[in-house]
Parts: C-alpha cells; structure tokens; sequence
C-alpha cells in the first residue's frame, strides 16, 4: 500500500483518472495547495508526491520516496541534491512542447509581422503599411535543445516552410523533424547561418552565460532570439546593447537574467521585444490539456513504480536536468 500525495488543485475528471490508476490498496490524498497539506496530519504516511512542496515540507515527509513535478525544469530541488539521496525526483518533460511552441512561434510572428507597431499606430490614429515585414517561410532556425520543446517546435516550424537545425549535447544521426542535427561544438558556425535562434535548454552550470556578449555578437543582423529555457542562459546586458542598436532585429523572451527585470529595465520599452513572465509553458492552473499531460506522465510512472521499473524523466543531479 503507498500513500499518494496530489498538491494541485484537481478537476472531478482529473481526480477520476488518478484513481482510476491506482492498486485497490493505495491511498491517494488531494490537497489544492501544500498549507492544505501542512494543515493536515498526513505528512508521515506520504510515499509518493505529484507537485512542488517546499523543501522543509519534503523533509517532513519522512517516508516519501518519489516526487513527480508537475513542471519540466527542476531548478528549484536541484540545488538540494543531499535531500534526494533516498528519493526519486522526477520531472514533466514531454507535456510542454505543445503550447511552448505555439509562444515562440507566435512571438516570432508577432514581430515579422509588425503586429504590436500595428497595434500602436492605430492607438496613435494612424493606417499605413509598415515597411520591412518578414515571414516564417524560407528562413533558418537554430534550435538549441532537441528534446521535446525543441521537437514540437521543429514539427511546427516546418509547416511555415522553415528550415529547422537542432543543437543538442550528444552525437546523433537524425532526429525527426529536424533538417540536420549538430552538436555544441558546430553552435558558434550555426549561429552565424541562423535567421531565428531558439533556446530551449535547462538552466544548468553548462549553460549559464552560454550567450555571452561574444556569442551574441555572432547573431545575424536582422535575426531574432529566443529565449524559452532559463534567463541564465542569456547575458542580459549585452542583449539589450545588441538590441538598442539594432545589432539583431528582434528578441522573444519569456525568461530573463534577473526575473522580473528592473520596473525600469531597457527591455521592457522595446517595440522589437516580446517580453512576458515566465508564462510560455501554460501550466498546471491553465490548461487542461496541459494538465492532463502531466497526469498522463504520472500514471504511467506509478505503474513502472509499482512494478519496480526505471521511471520515465528521472533527474540527473550532475547535469541539473
């Protein structure tokens, strides 16, 4: 018998597909949020967790032997590697490559197409065509992470007639929906090719300050970059100076280096910046396609728990990810 966790506030549906899932002998506990949990007095007997509980809250829970994230990154348990020597943590990789791929193309449209100087000229009174408008077809982007986000957004890609190149770690022949795969050792000679740059990797000790002012100087002038992975990814100052210059047509950026930026930060004044918080993955509260992806990862998890298997999305405390 395991006692199961779920700190998220869950539909009726979603509650009936958990159970649904679970041995005759489990006990599973919802909680709309971890104070629901705290206020309980159940913290002893919890085997396994689906969401996000504080870390003083995973201490307590003295039995717990398996956390699975709702969120694909795991930033926020990875600087605590002692605390998961006896756990399993485990991430929702594979539920976000959907709608994160829906924002970057959307924000890469969104700019090609003039649409928020549209939006302000007519604000203004104004009516007139904006010259310099681009479109999806006939370019070449650079995807930097060849995982789930990175794929979907290739799949998506392809339809408006872009070339798509992926980046990624190890050596591979072909990944599907890629027109060529390298690795990071080929990253500086694909940026210069590259008409949009798409950064979808984990914030990691390999990563930080991977586009640092040298790099960024590499971008083609009328490319745009996308950040869709972590703000550390990213020097912040030399972006913004590429950007005011007009080294480089356009950044979309939904994480930043820091998080939020300064009220005053250049970044947010910028008519060639998408710029949004950290919103791109549609969570857990937003959508429920999303949020039966997550559960759909979890359920098949619990049943390779239960019969001793290696779990899918398991964290590497070495690599962050």
């Amino acid at each position: 018998m395991s006692t199961i966790a779920i700190i998220k506030k869950c539909l009726v549906n979603e509650r009936d597909f958990v159970l649904s899932h679970i041995d005759s002998d489990d006990k599973v506990l919802f909680f709309d949020d971890e104070k629901q949990l705290l206020s309980s007095d159940t913290l002893d007997s919890i085997e396994i967790v689906l969401g996000e509980p504080d870390i003083d809250t995973v201490l307590a829970m003295k039995k717990l032997k398996w956390l699975q994230m709702t969120w694909a990154g795991a930033n926020k348990y990875t600087t605590s590697p002692e605390l998961f020597e006896n756990i399993i943590l485990t991430s929702a990789s594979g539920a976000y490559g959907d709608v994160i791929s829906e924002y970057i193309i959307s924000g890469v449209l969104a700019l090609y197409r003039n649409l928020f100087l549209y939006r302000g000229q007519l604000k203004d009174g104004g009516w007139n065509r904006i010259d310099k408008e681009g479109t999806l077809e006939g370019k070449r982007a650079l995807i930097l992470g060849t995982g789930n986000i990175g794929t979907e957004t290739a799949r998506r890609l392809k339809v408006f007639g872009t070339e798509a190149i992926g980046i990624c770690r190890t050596n591979k022949d072909s990944i599907p929906c890629f027109d060529a795969v390298y690795t990071n050792e080929y990253l500086d000679r694909e940026i210069e090719k590259a008409d949009i740059v798409i950064i979808a990797l984990p914030g990691t000790k390999e990563t930080a300050d991977m586009f640092n002012k040298n790099r960024i100087a590499k971008l083609k002038p009328d490319s745009i970059l996308v950040n869709v992975g972590r703000g550390i990814i990213v020097d912040t100052d030399a972006l913004t100076d590429a950007l005011a210059n007009n080294r480089i047509q356009g950044a979309v950026l939904d994480v930043t280096n820091p998080e939020p930026l300064p009220d005053n930060h250049p970044l947010r004044f910028m008519e060639n910046v998408v710029l949004t918080p950290h919103i791109s993955g549609i969570g857990w509260g937003e959508n429920k396609y999303t949020r039966m992806k997550i559960l759909d990862i979890f359920c098949d998890n619990l049943k390779k728990y239960r019969d001793g298997e290696v779990l899918n999305n398991v964290i590497d405390f070495n690599k962050g990810y």
